[in-house]
């Protein structure tokens, strides 16, 4: 016991002696400690200032270049792809062609638009502005384009696609806004043939009629129409058709003269084509000016 006390007291004569030296050298060290702390900040700040700086521009640069926070690249990513259907090429007259494809947008919310051509080898047709909405299954024409070689080999191309989301908010029921707003009905179709018409003599003159009645509420500045013959379930022959300014209740007629050598046909589609979501097609309201038409 006497030797433990001793050793104890001699630790705490030791301690009391050089007290001053051990808070001397505690001193130190946090002062060495808090120097390498700052010369290490003032190193990382200066860094920052020199080159972190530089390289923080080039980075924001890249993100608001990059498709990675491009609005139309996150649509696509919630978006499936468009499905392309073969493309049909038809004889036209003067040694043209006609080309014809269907596209189908499986998405149930979100509406395309695009340009595209059709392309046959290096060759390519006119670039034309395109929509789909959702779930639908649609015709894309090409009329009348400059005979290629090999045309048979003709593939859609599309370029600037941009996916864009039904609004919830203000369109709740995406099929019932769609029906309401293309409820354009065609009927009485009649397809003379060239050589049933009396107005073709030396001409292959064919006559294509029927009736289009807009069973809307809406007046459309401008309404085009796809149309297409078929025969067996294959389409024989393509054309286009416009009328301005179909009110709300009207019926029109639609009538066209097709040269060509069209043989039998079994069925015929006048399809609409309005871009529903485009606010200025809309007659809003008697003796409204027309705005300028675009291309699209």
């Amino acid at each position: 016991m006497d030797n433990i006390f001793i050793k104890k007291l001699n630790f705490g004569l030791w301690y009391v002696t050089h007290l001053k030296q051990l808070r001397l050298a505690v001193i130190i060290f946090l002062n060495i400690a808090s120097a390498a702390c700052w010369v290490y900040t003032i190193h990382g700040f200066a860094y920052y200032i020199m080159y972190g700086m530089k390289e923080d521009e080039v980075i924001v640069k890249e993100m608001i270049n990059s498709k990675t926070i491009d609005h139309s690249y996150l649509m696509q990513l919630g978006a499936k792809d468009l499905i392309l259907y073969p493309v049909t090429v038809l004889s036209s007259i003067d040694k043209k062609n006609d080309f014809v494809v269907q596209i189908k947008n499986v998405n149930p919310k979100i509406w395309a638009r695009f340009d595209y051509y059709f392309l046959i080898g290096t060759q390519k047709t006119k670039k034309q502005s395109g929509f789909i909405f959702p779930n639908e299954i649609k015709y894309f024409l090409a009329l009348a384009q400059e005979s290629l070689t090999d045309s048979t080999n003709a593939q859609l191309v599309i370029e600037n696609l941009k996916w864009q989301r039904i609004n919830s908010h203000k369109i709740s029921d995406w099929p019932s806004y769609y029906n309401a707003h293309l409820n354009i009905t065609s009927t009485d179709a009649k397809f003379i043939s060239a050589s049933q018409s009396e107005l073709s003599q030396e001409l292959s003159l064919n006559q294509l009629s029927c009736y289009t009645n807009n069973k809307t509420v809406f007046n459309y500045w401008k309404v085009d129409y796809s149309i297409l013959l078929f025969s067996n379930n294959t389409v024989i022959h393509v054309n286009k058709y416009t009328l301005m300014d179909f009110m709300s209740g009207q019926t029109r007629l639609i009538e066209l003269s097709l040269l060509g050598n069209i043989k039998h046909v079994d069925k015929v589609e006048v399809i609409p084509e309005i871009n529903i979501m485009d606010d200025d097609i809309y007659i809003k309201y008697k003796g409204e000016v027309r705005p300028r038409q675009d291309n699209n």
